[in-house]
């Protein structure tokens, strides 16, 4: 399926920038930025799980004719919990690179198409 081959990559693409993110953290004197954009990238892989299951389950209540639901409460719980973190432990977290963070695989969602036609091409 389309979408599963899409979400392992935008996944890896995160994962990638997590390791970039705690090698900074360590050489640099900004590490509660780089734990902030650690955390806010954590939690947005676990959004982009949450919208990969949700896109599954539409897909499929809409081959069956069925109701079917959005996730978005989940979605924003996730991001609350997140913030909630990034908030409880000022000096572990920034919470400027939480919220970056939790928009790290919307922003790979929305450039990996680029290197995709390149790909094609």
């Amino acid at each position: 399926m389309e979408f599963r081959s899409t979400a392992r990559r935008i996944t890896m693409y995160a994962f990638v920038l997590i390791i970039v993110y705690a090698l900074l953290a360590l050489v640099t004197p900004y590490e509660t930025l780089f734990m902030g954009l650690i955390l806010g990238t954590a939690f947005s892989i676990l959004n982009l799980y949450v919208t990969y299951t949700q896109v599954k389950r539409v897909s499929n209540s809409a081959l069956q004719g069925t109701k079917f639901a959005f996730g978005t409460a989940t979605r924003i719980v996730i991001a609350v919990i997140c913030i909630l973190t990034a908030v409880s432990f000022p000096d572990l977290f920034n919470l400027a690179g939480a919220l970056i963070g939790l928009m790290s695989t919307y922003a790979i969602i929305m450039i990996e198409p680029v290197f995709h036609i390149k790909r094609l091409q």
